[in-house]
């Protein structure tokens, strides 16, 4: 079965981090040969993820961080 469009964009950020299996890289490669709009898409994605890979890291401001947790806390499901 070949793999549509929509299946390549749901997995293609884990494509371009290198996070897939082998098996999964080559339908995406076989799909990427005849669908121009994939490989524009795949291309774009790989150069963003370059940029900001380079990008300084910096702490987040003490205030940003609580206000994340707090809305993690509210809106994660609780583990059982």
């Amino acid at each position: 079965m070949s793999m549509t469009c929509r299946e390549l964009f749901e997995r293609l950020s884990e494509y371009v981090d290198g996070e897939l299996s082998q098996e999964i890289c080559q339908e995406i490669q076989r799909h990427m040969e005849g669908c121009e709009p994939c490989v524009a898409f795949a291309k774009t994605l790989k150069k963003t993820a370059d940029l900001c890979r380079r990008l300084p890291s910096r702490p987040i401001p003490p205030e940003v961080a609580a206000g994340l947790r707090t809305y993690l806390a509210a809106h994660l499901p609780k583990p059982k």
